[in-house]
């Protein structure tokens, strides 16, 4: 059975709990850390202009205007009730990261994505049992390039498990070509309900990743 993943879930340890109560068998958790050390779960690299990387984990709260969710308290929001879909936006916080969330769910209730190579090659170096994803393509705004539609190269270099494809990349023949090289496939981010259905169906895709995982869950079930 094809699994759901939810994208993000929310801005709170309770949001997550919530998407995991709602059917999706992961959650993401977008992953940063701030300048004293903090591992937070966070979108994006600023925050109302400040950046993560140079604010104290104090500062990003007063920034962001709420309590930042910090990666353990996600963690243990969802233990019990679904895996996590560690997606790591910055490098250097992959190993603490991973450390900490297998501590809470176990190697197997961990996957971890990204786009780069030295990250996810020490993860599968140094974590036995989890699993990992090259992510491939961009927002509609940014154009995917290369090296995201010919991946197989840096799928192998880094030891990928599975490949985690843009929606439209996946329609132009990179879900195929990596299908056929033995890399299941994570495809995000579905939300309409025709795509929905159609990569629910597709035996080559391993998770779909959706902001809707209730909807997803209840298509699932009637197909």
């Amino acid at each position: 059975m094809i699994a759901i993943s939810a994208h993000r879930a929310g801005e709170t340890p309770e949001a997550y709990e919530a998407a995991a109560a709602a059917g999706a068998d992961y959650v993401e958790i977008d992953v940063r850390r701030t300048a004293d050390g903090e591992l937070v779960a966070h979108h994006d690299d600023r925050a109302r202009g400040i950046r993560l990387a140079r604010a104290s984990y104090r500062e990003l709260c007063v920034a962001a205007g709420r309590t930042v969710p910090l990666l353990r308290d996600v963690l243990a929001a969802i233990a019990g009730r679904a895996k996590a879909q560690l997606d790591l936006k910055e490098a250097g916080c992959e190993r603490a990261a991973v450390a900490m969330a297998v501590d809470a769910l176990g190697p197997g209730g961990v996957v971890v994505t990204g786009r780069g190579t030295d990250a996810l090659a020490t993860v599968k170096r140094e974590f036995a049992g989890v699993r990992a994803a090259l992510s491939l393509g961009r927002s509609w705004y940014q154009p995917a390039g290369l090296g995201d539609a010919f991946p197989l190269g840096r799928l192998r270099a880094c030891g990928a498990d599975w490949v985690a494809i843009n929606h439209r990349l996946a329609r132009l023949g990179v879900l195929e070509r990596c299908a056929r090289h033995g890399f299941p496939a994570m495809v995000w981010t579905v939300n309409a309900e025709e795509p929905m259905r159609r990569f629910l169906r597709d035996p080559r895709v391993a998770v779909l990743i959706t902001d809707r995982p209730n909807h997803a869950a209840r298509l699932r079930h009637a197909l």
